[in-house]
């Protein structure tokens, strides 16, 4: 794997270059100090990933994001910031992660793991209507998560608090099912309750329950129930083939 590592801080690049070498695995490493240095060296190179700061003199990491992701073989990006405040425009730009500083060694394994991971697949993730390429920024708890659209079963909101069902967990956040809704509709999120979005590509059964009302289980680990109420159920089943 060839990386290339963007700071203006000489011992902050310094260190995330020594992490990333002790996290393991094969990495081969280069430096640069802004982000217009950076686009030069990207374009005289193959770069598999960037590790990139947002807050750089002269011109942006989010602005150099935007430039790398229109080259022909552009390199995935790592947001490492200080502050957790750009996570919803990492995530419009598709980028592959975004880790807060200080970065621990740990962190960064999990990034390179899912990065060689990546590499060793042949599947090219579908671009979702808004261009993100099937990721979408949770916040849990006080982290932000970028989630693969694909590994949200459905999205529940109770008061306040909105929780993500994935395959084996929940991710939850503050706020309403109508902020998920304009974030998660336009990729293809169907709105099954009052209360409830499904993922359709994750509905494995639907059954008739009472009242006109039908349920729907998802493939979760606990193959999760979710009630369709009868106003949302004509749009359900066309969107499901029913």
């Amino acid at each position: 794997m060839r990386a290339l590592v963007v700071d203006d801080e000489p011992l902050v690049r310094s260190e995330l270059v020594y992490a990333l070498r002790k996290a393991g695995g094969e990495i081969e490493i280069d430096e640069a100090p802004d982000a217009v240095e950076a686009l030069r060296v990207i374009a005289g190179g193959a770069y598999d990933v960037v590790f990139l700061d947002i807050s750089l003199p002269g011109l942006s990491g989010l602005e150099a994001t935007k430039v790398i992701n229109a080259l022909p073989s552009a390199p995935q990006v790592v947001f490492v910031t200080a502050h957790d405040t750009h996570a919803v425009d990492a995530f419009e730009l598709a980028a592959f992660d975004y880790v807060v500083k200080p970065v621990s060694q740990e962190r960064l394994a999990r990034t390179l793991e899912r990065l060689r991971a990546q590499r060793e697949t042949t599947a090219v993730p579908a671009a979702t209507p808004n261009g993100n390429l099937g990721r979408v920024a949770l916040e849990d708890g006080e982290r932000t998560r970028l989630v693969k659209l694909a590994e949200i079963r459905y999205v529940q909101a109770n008061g306040h608090i909105v929780t993500a069902r994935t395959f084996d967990g929940d991710l939850r956040w503050k706020g309403s099912l109508a902020e998920a809704a304009a974030r998660l509709e336009p990729a293809g999120f169907l709105r099954v309750h009052r209360a409830y979005l499904v993922n359709p590509e994750r509905v494995v059964e639907v059954e008739p329950f009472f009242g006109g009302s039908y349920l729907l289980r998802v493939d979760d680990k606990a193959r999760s129930e979710v009630p369709i109420s009868r106003n949302y159920f004509p749009t359900v089943r066309k969107a499901l083939g029913l």
